[in-house]
């Protein structure tokens, strides 16, 4: 009995001696598993914070040699590389889709990729609506849908540079499209047709000046931009003749828009106004900015916190008399939304430098304004160049825009006009004008 009972206890300490390492397995089992499960997890979480982190922007499109050529800016905190893109012509009923893998076009964080489909083998219309997609290293996908410059409405509004016109002189019409369209991120191939002009008699009628519009056509056009189209004319009317301008864009869409203004027959020195006073235009294709970059730029964003200098050409249409430029010119930036404008006042040249612009105060001798005489049109060479980017006038520090927002820009033209040949001390005519529309954005 001592025996059997001697077996049966050695028997349940051998049985309790698996149980245990088999539960020690278990648990060290199950631990294992948890300890995968959570670095699985912990990688999928990276992964996945690494995704949300990336971010592609289309930042500008048009169809060059029959092929894309687009940039895209990297505007995420991590460098991207886009490995993948697909390409969907949504235009025709049955339209078609190609791929294209391989890419590995590398975009680092602030960067921009550049001339993206110049080398890939689809053929672009500008007549037809793409969905493009492009697929990074990490799986992000961004989205654009171009469209076509006709299958997409814009907005037209048209704006005259004056309400009334000497009969005789030159008028400038601004076309401004709008992109509101919320169903293609750009559209292609932007151009306006001519305009239908009323009255058109010999005595009432207006002759297009070569050279308009400026510029004849935009390759692309952005979601919530603006582009503009420039015209002048030439007007010769009757008094208080009310001339109606009609014009549309060629992709037969978007909205027919018209503005009117009038001519005058105004009697100043016992001769006509329109044969002795002028209008000033500027020529918005020549417009410029310059900051730390050493260099003068185009285009609409800017930095609002770095020292700023602007140049635009602008021309004496008088043809008589010239214009002597007065110390208080200056180009206003009209802040959309509260006030807090900024002012940037004339000087005499402003050179693109680093850290930033390095101008030359508007001063002068005997009087020590009126520095800058511009040409009637009979003397000929009756452009000019003005820089603006002083805090005050007849000042050399450069002043800044200060305030993050997107502005209407326009330039105050203050002077005298005198007849061509009088000296800078003449009394002459004091003359104001605004010339008006351009837009930009301080970031």
């Amino acid at each position: 009995m001592h025996g059997k009972k001697g077996i049966s206890t050695l028997l349940a300490a051998v049985f309790m001696i698996a149980v245990i390492i088999v539960g020690l397995g278990a648990v060290s089992w199950g631990l294992n598993v948890q300890s995968k499960q959570g670095q699985v997890i912990k990688e999928r979480t990276v992964i996945e914070t690494d995704i949300n982190r990336e971010r592609i922007e289309l930042r500008d499109v048009g169809i060059v040699g029959s092929k894309f050529n687009m940039t895209f800016v990297n505007t995420g905190m991590l460098p991207v590389k886009i490995v993948r893109a697909w390409f969907t012509n949504t235009t025709d009923t049955n339209g078609w889709h190609k791929q294209y893998d391989n890419l590995n076009k590398l975009i680092n964080p602030g960067g921009a990729l550049t001339n993206f489909g110049q080398d890939l083998s689809l053929v672009a219309k500008t007549d037809k609506s793409y969905e493009i997609k492009v697929v990074t290293e990490r799986g992000t996908t961004a989205v654009f849908k171009i469209a076509g410059g006709n299958d997409a409405k814009l907005h037209v509004r048209l704006m005259a540079s004056q309400a009334t016109i000497p009969s005789g002189q030159r008028v400038t019409i601004t076309m401004l499209v709008t992109h509101n369209n919320t169903l293609a991120d750009a559209v292609v191939n932007i151009e306006p047709e001519s305009f239908s002009t009323n009255p058109t008699d010999p005595l009432n009628f207006a002759t297009l000046v070569p050279g308009s519009p400026t510029p004849s056509k935009y390759s692309s056009i952005l979601f919530g931009s603006t582009r503009s189209f420039t015209w002048l004319y030439e007007v010769t009317g009757q008094n208080n003749t009310q001339f109606t301008f009609t014009g549309k864009l060629k992709d037969g869409k978007s909205n027919t828009a018209s503005v009117d203004f009038y001519t005058r027959i105004v009697k100043f020195a016992s001769s006509d106004y329109a044969t002795n006073a002028g209008i000033f235009t500027m020529n918005y294709t020549s417009f410029r900015w310059t900051q730390e970059s050493g260099q003068w730029m185009t285009g609409w964003s800017l930095s609002a916190t770095k020292g700023t200098g602007f140049k635009i050409e602008v021309k004496n249409n008088n043809k008589t008399h010239a214009l002597w430029l007065s110390k208080l010119s200056v180009l206003v930036l009209d802040r959309v939304g509260p006030v807090n404008d900024a002012a940037f006042y004339i000087t005499n040249i402003t050179n693109p430098a680093s850290p930033e612009p390095l101008i030359t105060k508007y001063t002068c001798s005997n009087p020590d304004d009126y520095c800058l005489k511009i040409n009637s049109t009979d003397a000929g060479n009756n452009k000019a160049t003005l820089y603006f980017s002083a805090t005050k006038e007849q000042l050399d520090t450069v002043n800044k825009i200060g305030n993050v927002n997107r502005y209407q820009a326009y330039i105050l033209i203050l002077g005298k006009l005198c007849p061509q040949d009088d000296p800078k001390s003449c009394t002459g005519i004091l003359y104001g004008q605004n010339l008006p529309f351009i837009a930009l954005e301080a970031v």
